[in-house]
């Protein structure tokens, strides 16, 4: 009887890891990569913003100078 409960408890500990591999394998090759492409964007954007936001300034500036 103890053999049995052994048997199924371990046959529940296997399922329970087969379950927790799936999941670390979908982490690891889909949603990790996935999230990693839009931080990417996400930086690329904010530094293109920042580039154009840069030669805004630069423009209003000269227009002040010339102003004076």
């Amino acid at each position: 009887c103890k053999a049995a409960e052994y048997e199924n408890s371990i046959f529940a500990l296997a399922k329970a890891l087969e379950k927790t591999q799936k999941l670390l394998n979908a982490l690891e090759n889909v949603i990790i990569p996935q999230y990693k492409v839009r931080i990417k964007f996400i930086l690329a954007t904010l530094e293109e913003r920042e580039r154009e936001e840069f030669a805004r300034l630069k423009k209003v500036k000269a227009v002040m100078e010339k102003k004076k």
